[in-house]
């Protein structure tokens, strides 16, 4: 995935990152600038790409804090891929989590207030 296969406990790491969020996303790596490369992700026809630093891939291996920050770049990324769990994503999934999650307003039943009709 990495080219030369050089990095294949990076490799093997960003899988189990991947997989921990969806097992059915579909992703491939590809080199970029030197410390950098970027992970493209599809999921139900939608495409995005994610650039990790390869310096903190290689610390994540020891490091659960930095493990964590990786699953999250790449977990708020796939948030804003999947369109079914939000629809389309116009304010951000924050407020749309809270729209989701507000009660429903009740319908009320209109009466005349006030003065009665005239004659």
């Amino acid at each position: 995935m990495f080219g030369k296969g050089v990095y294949q406990e990076e490799e093997i790491l960003l899988r189990e990152i991947i997989r921990s969020i969806d097992k059915k996303v579909d992703y491939t790596a590809r080199e970029g600038e030197a410390p950098r490369f970027s992970v493209l992700l599809t999921v139900r026809g939608h495409q995005d790409s994610v650039f990790l630093n390869i310096e903190e891939l290689k610390a994540a291996k020891t490091d659960m804090v930095k493990r964590h920050q990786i699953r999250q770049k790449i977990k708020s990324r796939y948030d804003h891929m999947d369109k079914s769990r939000y629809g389309d994503d116009i304010l951000g999934l924050k407020p749309a989590k809270l729209l989701r999650a507000s009660p429903k307003p009740e319908p009320v039943a209109q009466r005349g207030f006030g003065r009665a009709p005239r004659r």
